[in-house]
Order: C-alpha cells, then sequence, then structure tokens
C-alpha cells in the first residue's frame, strides 16, 4: 500500500465521518424535543441527562474523528 492511497483512505473516511456526524447534529439540534421524549420513554432519563450524554457522545465523536482521521491524513499530506 503506498502514500497515495493512504492519503485517499484517510480523506474519504474524514468525510463520511464527517457527514454522519453532521447530520447527527443537524437531527439533535431540529429534533431535540422528539428525542428527549423518545430516550426518556425508553431508558427512563430525564430531557437533561438525554441531552447530557447525546453532547456528550457527539464531543467524543469529533475527538475521535479528529485523531484517527483528521490527523493521519494531514500528516500524509505532509510526509507526500
Amino acid at each position: 500500500m503506498n502514500i497515495e492511497t493512504l492519503t485517499s483512505f484517510f480523506f474519504w473516511c474524514l468525510i463520511v465521518n464527517s457527514g454522519i456526524y453532521a447530520i447527527t447534529a443537524i437531527a439533535v439540534l431540529t429534533l431535540r424535543n422528539f428525542i428527549c421524549r423518545m430516550h426518556g420513554k425508553w431508558f427512563s432519563l430525564d430531557d437533561a441527562t438525554v441531552l447530557k450524554s447525546i453532547y456528550s457522545y457527539l464531543a467524543a465523536y469529533k475527538l475521535i474523528i479528529t485523531v484517527f482521521n483528521f490527523t493521519p491524513w494531514i500528516a500524509l499530506l505532509i510526509i507526500n
């Protein structure tokens, strides 16, 4: 496997994961009441706990995208 293939791989991983993140963030912003109501029923949680867990998930996912997709892609661009 050469550097160009790896660079392309990490670029497309970054695009796909950023798209998933964006769709999730937009869904949370637009469907907040629905999401809180459904998760509240399913897991017996209040709205504050549901929102806290969703925002924690989004923060962790953003960090994972940065560490495992963006950083290797930039590093490969630098060495190439």
